[in-house]
């Protein structure tokens, strides 16, 4: 039986990081902080690594005059974006004085994303009550979770849930409950980026980095749950995400390098793979390869290669000369291929049928591995499922 991987049955949700994410502060109507000392939340089940203690002062600040709460609070009032947030680049270190208020985050999914940073004005920052968590409306949101968060003023009809900014909420810090903060980590879709949406790109995939900034806590919209994908562990289907699931599988070093780590390479295109797409295995215990479905269908209507030279046809057989471009055709609604591909020509299109898929309430799933080749005159001939590598049939 072919091996197959593919995110199982669905479940229902809910419902850049750029510079145009600090050019405003949104509005919100949701609930201010819950007063005082309230029991730590422990981080959801299936979010980013749980986090150790954030390396930033560990003293409470000294209770305020009533003075200066005023002056304190005048200046949050006035001020539309009250702290920033100051990454230092690994070449521009220097030693941590008192002075400079240097301080460090090294929890951020991945140890390469560790930075240190500064906040100004730091004596306002640190004159601000550190709490555990917070609350939006009647749900309580801690420290290591994560979270939507507006980039419109918008406050009616439902949530957007793909078009909410996602961040990670690192620290939260209050004057009251109509001054609360939260220095977050920003979770990037792949457009927000200027890597953009890539083939292999999940729908619900978000990219991690080390891009800190401080954001008022009435622009978040509630929490999410983000898993972490490892595309190493081949063998379990629980360890991929659902297909209405968000998740993060690499990082992006916003500060020192400006690169992404690196992701498994399958198929003979050398490409990530999608988890909203169909991969298959190899069975030969020499070869054992992934394969994109995709990459299957492709390789069916173009021109026959070995070793990446077209074959030259025998010795007065005319061969008649197929495109080597290929497109993707709609699906037909009762389709059970798993994916379909046609030669740039139009003139022979591809299906490919794998045992047992698709799976799904009321889906027929077919019953082998299979090629269904079908040309220009609509004559239709099927042809063995075969391993791009290595030629073995699979199934």
């Amino acid at each position: 039986m072919t091996r197959t991987k593919r995110p199982g049955g669905s479940k229902k949700r809910k419902s850049d990081a750029t510079d145009e994410r600090a050019a405003k502060r949104p509005n919100n109507t949701s609930e201010p902080i819950q007063d005082a000392a309230v029991a730590p939340t422990p981080p959801p089940e299936i979010t980013a690594p749980k986090p150790t203690p954030v390396k930033s002062p560990t003293q409470p600040p000294p209770d305020l005059t009533a003075a200066d709460k005023a002056h304190l609070k005048a200046y949050l009032d006035r001020t539309e974006r009250p702290f920033a947030v100051l990454a230092i680049p690994a070449s521009k270190k220097r030693k941590r004085s008192s002075a400079s208020h240097q301080l460090l985050q090294d929890d951020l999914y991945d140890p390469r994303l560790t930075l240190q940073y500064e906040i100004k004005p730091f004596d306002k920052w640190s004159s601000l009550r550190k709490y555990k968590k917070f609350s939006v409306g009647s749900e309580s949101i801690g420290c290591g979770e994560c979270v939507l968060v507006k980039h419109t003023d918008e406050t009616t009809g439902p949530i957007d849930y793909d078009a909410q900014w996602k961040a990670r909420v690192l620290e939260i810090r209050a004057l009251d409950q109509e001054h609360v903060y939260l220095r977050v980590a920003w979770l990037n879709r792949p457009e927000d980026l200027d890597i953009g949406r890539k083939r292999y790109h999940g729908k619900l995939e978000l990219i991690p980095s080390n891009q800190l900034d401080i954001i008022d806590a009435m622009a978040v919209n509630g929490r999410i749950e983000v898993m972490h994908w490892d595309e190493l562990v081949d063998d379990d289907v629980k360890a991929m995400p659902e297909e209405d699931q968000y998740f993060w599988r690499y990082t992006y070093d916003f500060v020192h390098t400006k690169s992404f780590s690196k992701l498994r390479e399958i198929c003979v295109c050398k490409t990530p793979q999608n988890p909203d797409e169909l991969i298959v295995s190899c069975e030969n215990k020499d070869c054992g390869q992934w394969m994109h479905t995709k990459c299957i269908a492709e390789a069916a209507v173009k021109p026959p290669t070995t070793n990446g030279n077209v074959k030259t046809p025998q010795k007065g057989v005319k061969a008649k000369k197929r495109a080597s471009k290929v497109t993707t055709p709609t699906f037909s609604p009762d389709s059970r291929a798993v994916a379909i591909a046609s030669s740039g020509d139009g003139e022979m299109t591809a299906e490919v049928f794998i045992k047992g898929q698709p799976k799904g309430p009321d889906v027929e799933a077919s019953e082998k591995d299979e090629i269904v080749i079908t040309d220009a005159a609509a004559a239709r001939r099927t042809e063995k499922v075969l391993c791009l590598f290595c030629q073995s049939p699979l199934g």
